[in-house]
């Protein structure tokens, strides 16, 4: 038996048990809801409203911090802090998730944009807190 045939057979039930939990589904007002799907946006309505709003209040900060406008300009051999947000941001966004746009829109049709563009409001919270955590 070829290696990658062994390495398969040994992680399938381990990838299959762990896919049933992560994907697992609940019935919910006559839909079929994955329970993932509740835990993204419990954190997100969670970490938005315990960091007080955060994505609002810091918004304008954010944009000065992206112009440049905190940058001392003589710290040679360093990124900067818009480089590093983009460096951050392409783990984040990436192919999947454009082709996951196009997938939810012709899925579930315009309607999809509203929930897509709501839930990047209050994911804008979690993405601070896992940024926070990563430094």
């Amino acid at each position: 038996m070829e290696i990658d045939k062994v390495i398969d057979a040994t992680f399938e039930p381990v990838s299959n048990a762990v896919a049933s939990v992560i994907f697992y589904s609940i019935q919910l007002l006559d839909l079929e809801i994955k329970l993932i799907l509740i835990w993204l946006v419990a954190a997100a309505l969670f970490f938005t409203v315990y960091l007080g709003f955060i994505n609002i209040r810091y918004f304008k900060h954010a944009i000065d911090v992206l112009r440049g406008k905190h940058d001392s300009g003589n710290s040679n051999g360093h990124i900067s802090r818009f480089q590093a947000l983009m460096t951050s941001l392409s783990a984040t966004i990436g192919l999947g998730n454009i082709a996951g746009v196009a997938v939810a829109i012709s899925v579930g049709g315009p309607g999809a944009t509203f929930w897509m563009a709501i839930m990047g409001f209050f994911s804008m919270s979690t993405k601070f807190v896992e940024v926070t955590l990563g430094n």
